[in-house]
C-alpha cells in the first residue's frame, strides 16, 4: 500500500515544469516573461527563476536548472567564449550558434530584433560645454568623473578595450556602480560619464544624451533566447512561438517596454502580455 501510495504521488505531478530564468535587470525580465507567457499559452507548466547573476544563468543553463533565458551575442562571444569583440552581427550571431551548439548542446534562438549594446551617457548641457558628440571626443575632456558597471570596468569590450582604442585613459575618476545607480547619479551631476545600455528606458525618461560610436567600439549584443536541451520538450509548441516573436522587437519597441517598467513602474508581466497581444501573438 505505501508503494501504490508513493507512486501516485509521484506521478501525480505530471510533466517537469519548463524553467525560465532571467538576469538581474528590467530589460531580461521582460525577456523572460514573453518567453513564460507563450509558453503558457500552450498549456506548459512554468517555473520562473528571474533576477539571476548574468554568469548564474548561463551556469544554470548548462547545469539543466534553468531551461531557456534571454542572452545577447556580444555577451556570448566576449564574456562567455573569451573570444575578442567583433562587429558584424550576423558573424557574432553565426559563431556563438555553431559554438554553444557544439561545446554544451545549447541553442541560440532566432534573435528578437534589437541590440542592446552598451552606449556611453552623458548630460546633454555638458555634451554641448564640451563639444562632445561621440565617443571620439572622449581623449579631448578632462576630468571626466565616470561610473561603470562592474563588469564595464574590467571588460575587453569596456572601459579598458574602450581606453585603448581611443588612445589612452579619459577619465580621471573611475566609480564602480550597480546598473540601477547610475542614470541618477549622471542626472543629478554626481557623475560625468556613465557606461548604459542602449534600449534602457531611463535614457529619455532622464534626458541623457548618448555618444556615438563612431569608432564602432562596441560590438552587437543582439538579444535571443539561448535554451537547453529540455526546454522543448517541456514546451513542445514553443519554438514555433519564439520563431514568430523573432525580429517583432525593435530597439524602440524594447526601449518604450523598459520604460513602462523602469519609468511608469509596471509590472513587467502586464507589460510582456500586452506587447503580445499588440503584436497579434496572444489572445
Amino acid at each position: 500500500r505505501l508503494l501504490a501510495l508513493t507512486l501516485l504521488v509521484g506521478c501525480s505531478g505530471g510533466p517537469a515544469p519548463l524553467v525560465v530564468g532571467s538576469k538581474p535587470f528590467p530589460e531580461s525580465e521582460l525577456i523572460g516573461e514573453l518567453v513564460a507567457q507563450l509558453a503558457e499559452a500552450d498549456g506548459a507548466r512554468v517555473d520562473r527563476k528571474f533576477y539571476l547573476g548574468g554568469q548564474v544563468c548561463f551556469e544554470a543553463l548548462k547545469k539543466g536548472d534553468v531551461d531557456v533565458y534571454g542572452e545577447y551575442t556580444g555577451t556570448g562571444l566576449v564574456n562567455i567564449l573569451g573570444e575578442p569583440p567583433a562587429t558584424d552581427p550576423e558573424a557574432v550571431f553565426a559563431r556563438v550558434k555553431t559554438e554553444f551548439a557544439s561545446r554544451w548542446g545549447l541553442e541560440w534562438l532566432p534573435r528578437l530584433g534589437f541590440n542592446n549594446t552598451y552606449a556611453m551617457l552623458v548630460r546633454p548641457q555638458d555634451a554641448a560645454a564640451r563639444g562632445l558628440k561621440a565617443l571620439s571626443g572622449l581623449p579631448k575632456t578632462n576630468g571626466l568623473r565616470c561610473g561603470f558597471d562592474l563588469e564595464f570596468a574590467d571588460r575587453p569590450d569596456g572601459y579598458k578595450g574602450l581606453a585603448a582604442a581611443l588612445g589612452g585613459p579619459f577619465c580621471a575618476e573611475v566609480r564602480q556602480m550597480a546598473p540601477d545607480l547610475m542614470y541618477d547619479a549622471l542626472a543629478r551631476g554626481d557623475v560625468d560619464l556613465i557606461s548604459g545600455y542602449s534600449t534602457d528606458g531611463r535614457i529619455a525618461a532622464l534626458r541623457l544624451q548618448v555618444l556615438a560610436d563612431d569608432k564602432r567600439f562596441f560590438p552587437p549584443y543582439d538579444a535571443a533566447p539561448l535554451a537547453g536541451p529540455k526546454a522543448f520538450a517541456k514546451a513542445p509548441k514553443l519554438r514555433a512561438r519564439l520563431e514568430a516573436l523573432a525580429g517583432r522587437l525593435t530597439d524602440a519597441k524594447m526601449t518604450r517596454l523598459n520604460a513602462a517598467v523602469v519609468a511608469e513602474k509596471r509590472q513587467a508581466k502586464d507589460v510582456a502580455r500586452e506587447f503580445l497581444a499588440a503584436e497579434g501573438l496572444l489572445k
